[in-house]
């Protein structure tokens, strides 16, 4: 399945799989409009928008023609890739995902990452790494997938296959 020709691409998997930074890679090589899910969900500080507010800016985004939207996915926005084009799942390792998560925090300490509301700073939290270590998300990102068109999804288990697939189209 070309990347090229697509106009809308969901791509989905745990805090630390890489999501944001392959977001960007592809926005460059494909010209569509990247939108980062955290930046509809956080206010500065860490201060979570109200769900329904939330869902609906969603809804409203993946009404557009074109995009690339990164984020975390629930059942809840389970519309997202439903209207998805292409489903770029990074579904990587516990591991892996959790010494990204530590590397990001390390290198982000003190300011916002660039899909973060200029408030939101990473910062150590025994939990969360836990949750990255454990993939607790995993679980709600496979229900959200679920009845989904397995034709749409491209599951990648390591970066160097989604290298691979990246490269290849």
């Amino acid at each position: 399945m070309e990347i090229t020709n697509k106009k809308r691409i969901a791509i989905v998997g745990i805090s630390g799989s890489g999501k944001s930074t392959f977001s960007r890679k592809l926005a460059e090589k494909t010209k569509l409009p990247l939108f980062h899910m955290d930046l509809l969900f956080w206010k500065d500080n860490w201060e979570a928008v109200p769900e329904e507010v939330y869902l609906q800016r969603h809804t409203e985004l993946i009404l557009k023609d074109e995009w690339i939207i990164e984020g975390y996915i629930d059942k809840s926005m389970k519309n997202r890739v439903e209207r998805a084009d292409l489903i770029i799942y990074l579904d990587y390792s516990g591991p892996r995902c959790f010494w990204r998560g530590l590397k990001r925090i390390l290198k982000y300490r003190g300011k916002a990452r660039p899909e973060l509301p200029e408030g939101c700073f990473d910062h150590f939290s025994h939990r969360f790494l836990w949750i990255i270590l454990t993939r607790a998300e995993r679980k709600n990102i496979e229900n959200a997938l679920m009845g989904i068109d397995e034709n749409k999804i491209r599951r990648f288990s390591s970066p160097r296959e989604l290298s691979s697939y990246f490269e290849s189209n």
